[in-house]
Parts: structure tokens; C-alpha cells; sequence
């Protein structure tokens, strides 16, 4: 995609290279070339000379960002990462809060334990309830 781009830029820079080189097809400058001009027609035949060597160098730079900067620069972050987070004082402060909020978790989960439990006694209480089988004599007073 950007090698494309790249060679997009490159013709679109030729062809204002030949506006500005041939006034003659140019109908709106009538104008004599200023300074400006010359300015943009020198780095227009700059690039116009070394526009190839621009696209190489700014490909291969793209890989080697790709290919060695990127894998470098995460490994490194990672390093840092790990190296901070096992960091003896930073774990120090936060063990504490840590163990706080694990024995608050715990008092929740035994809640809904209990919660669980008591919810299996009734349905089983109900269920044997109702599938106990009544004797003539309970339904006759129903």
C-alpha cells in the first residue's frame, strides 16, 4: 500500500514538474518565474533525479521498522513491564490492599454458598413434597 502511494506521489510530482518546466502548456502563467518557482522547480528536479532512491530508502527503512525496531521496542517494554510490576517495593504497597479485597471476594463467595445451599434444601423439600404420594385418608380430608 504505501509503495503504491509512493509511486502516486512520484507521477503526481512529474507531472507538476512539467507544468512548472513548460510554461507554454500551461495557459493560466503568464506571469515571469519568481523565486518561488525556481525553489519548487529545483526540488522538483531533485526528486524527479532521485525519486527511485527516495522510494528504496524509505521501503527499506519500513522494514527495517517492521522487522527490527517494532520486535525490539516490544520485547523491551515487556522487560520493563515485568520488571516494574515484580518491583519489591510497588509489591510491598499493594499486598495489603491485595489480601483485602481477596478476603472480601471470599466473604461473597461463601455468601452465595450458603445462599446456594439453602436455595437446594427448599427445592429438594418441595420436590419430595411433591412427589410424596398422599394416603386415602389425607386426600379425603383435603
Amino acid at each position: 500500500r504505501s509503495a503504491a502511494t509512493l509511486v502516486i506521489v512520484f507521477y503526481y510530482i512529474t507531472y507538476i514538474n512539467n507544468i512548472i518546466t513548460f510554461p507554454a502548456r500551461n495557459c493560466m502563467r503568464s506571469n515571469p518565474p519568481t523565486m518561488t518557482t525556481e525553489y519548487i522547480h529545483n526540488f522538483l528536479l531533485y526528486l524527479h533525479k532521485n525519486a527511485w532512491t527516495i522510494i528504496l530508502i524509505l521501503f527499506f527503512g519500513y522494514l527495517c521498522k517492521i522487522y527490527f525496531v517494532e520486535p525490539f521496542l516490544s520485547e523491551y517494554q515487556a522487560k520493563q513491564s515485568y520488571k516494574d510490576a515484580t518491583n519489591p517495593d510497588r509489591v510491598a504497597v499493594l499486598t495489603p490492599d491485595m489480601r483485602r479485597v481477596r478476603a472480601k471476594q471470599q466473604e461473597i463467595a461463601m455468601q452465595r454458598a450458603i445462599d446456594a445451599a439453602e436455595e437446594r434444601r427448599k427445592k429438594l423439600a418441595e420436590e419430595k413434597l411433591r412427589k410424596r404420594v398422599k394416603s386415602p385418608e389425607e386426600e379425603r380430608w383435603e
